[in-house]
């Protein structure tokens, strides 16, 4: 058997082709763990801090996520219920339908106005732009552990009131890339304005009262009231007719 007939195949076939650059499935799980990390903290240093560029918004509003936005909703709902008493789960339920489902109509509302607003882009960034009242939220909880009285509900309003302002502003400057034709701008912004209102106003009677101060309100319980029995009736009976009978 000569040489050419002894080798394998598999020596004359090609190699595998090299990954594309930046391609990132030859990476460990650690490492797409720790790049997620990193690209949702950028994400919110862009909603939290001033003085963002116009370009690094252009950049977000192409390159979404949505792991980032789940986590502030979901650490938002469950502040809430956990502060909440007896009524947790509805108002978890509750504040994920609010974000999900208003981020949607936020969105589409721009998109039906003519902006130029990816889908999920959009409910990304309005979904990072809660991230004011979840600090807000925080806070409150703060307070109503150490702070009691009329004090607490004066911090309390300036702290969901300046988050409300700071979601509106962040979110707006995000809207403001979207080119709505003229016009069209404060229309599409109302809508924003309500969605992050509705959700000011959760935090702001979620924590109205804690739950041992909610348990303290509630009515005692009325005393049992006799009724009357068969033992009860015939000694009125007896005693009527004994008064009859004196008569």
């Amino acid at each position: 058997m000569s040489e050419m007939e002894r080798a394998d195949p598999s020596d004359f076939a090609d190699p595998p082709p090299a990954p594309p650059p930046g391609s990132t499935i030859d990476e460990p799980v650690s490492e797409t763990i720790l790049r997620d990390v990193r690209l949702v903290g950028r994400r919110l240093s862009l909603v939290m801090l001033p003085g963002v560029s116009a370009s690094a918004r252009s950049a977000a509003l192409r390159d979404w996520d949505l792991w980032g936005p789940l986590f502030v909703c979901m650490s938002l709902a469950v502040l809430l219920s956990v502060e909440s008493s007896g009524e947790g789960s509805l108002l978890f339920s509750l504040i994920f339908v609010i974000v999900w489902a208003g981020a949607a109509v936020v969105t589409i509302n721009g998109q039906l106005l003519g902006g130029r607003l990816a889908f999920f882009g959009s409910v990304c960034l309005l979904g990072y732009c809660i991230a004011p009242l979840l600090v807000a939220a925080g806070g409150c909880a703060l307070v109503n552990a150490t702070v009691g009285g009329g004090v607490a509900v004066v911090v309390r309003f300036a702290l969901v009131v300046t988050g409300l302002a700071w979601s509106v502003w962040a979110s707006s400057s995000f809207m403001a890339d979207a080119a709505f034709p003229e016009g069209r701008k404060l229309l599409a912004l109302y809508p924003v304005l309500l969605f992050y209102l509705s959700l000011a106003w959760m935090v702001l009677i979620g924590f109205q009262q804690g739950p041992s101060a909610a348990v303290s309100t509630l009515p005692a319980a009325a005393a049992p009231v006799p009724t009357p029995t068969a033992e009860t009736a015939e000694v009125t009976v007896n005693v009527t007719r004994a008064l009859l009978g004196r008569q």
